[in-house]
């Protein structure tokens, strides 16, 4: 998915924040619960309509949610002036991207052809934690359409261990 840098930004001023701040758990709870608010249907059938001005549109938001500390308050007055509250979603992804990567932890997505059990989720993660020599968190996917094995995706690298792509460079090279 590809990343705003309207997100980016917000994101990097709430890091900088929660880095100083040596809260960065703390951030992520409060933009899970932004997150979460943003989604609500009344509010954002109040954020579409035109008509509802930016003091009743914070109103609303603040009934809703009480319990935002200030700094949070005021992301949510940034979001809503700029009309922006549709960003929330990626602001938080991108946030939680910088934090695990400050912590040391990779985001690997590892499609498989067949749902893994539990067991063979834990096997691959302690698997890979140990050839990155980093703590991993897992994205697990399920796609039929690669016959048998898997694809593993850390950052921009793909890894592609599927019989359907080795299937592909056969017939490519029977072709040629």
């Amino acid at each position: 998915m590809p990343r705003s840098n309207i997100a980016r930004r917000y994101a990097q001023g709430i890091f900088q924040l929660a880095d100083a701040e040596h809260d960065l758990d703390a951030w992520r709870n409060e933009l899970a619960q932004l997150d979460a608010l943003l989604q609500d249907d009344v509010l954002r059938a109040a954020f579409a309509n035109p008509a509802v001005s930016t003091p009743r549109r914070m109103e609303l938001a603040r009934k809703l949610a009480p319990e935002l500390r200030p700094e949070t308050q005021n992301l949510l007055r940034l979001l809503i002036e700029h009309r922006r509250t549709s960003e929330m979603p990626a602001i938080r992804r991108e946030f939680e991207r910088m934090a695990d990567e400050a912590a040391g932890i990779v985001i690997v997505a590892l499609t498989t052809a067949v749902d893994l059990d539990e067991a063979e989720r834990r096997r691959y993660e302690r698997a890979l934690a140990d050839r990155l020599g980093k703590k991993v968190r897992m994205e697990y996917r399920h796609d039929p359409g690669l016959v048998a094995g898997a694809t593993v995706r850390i950052g921009d690298r793909l890894i592609d261990g599927s019989v359907r792509t080795q299937l592909d460079r056969l017939r490519q090279r029977l072709a040629g």
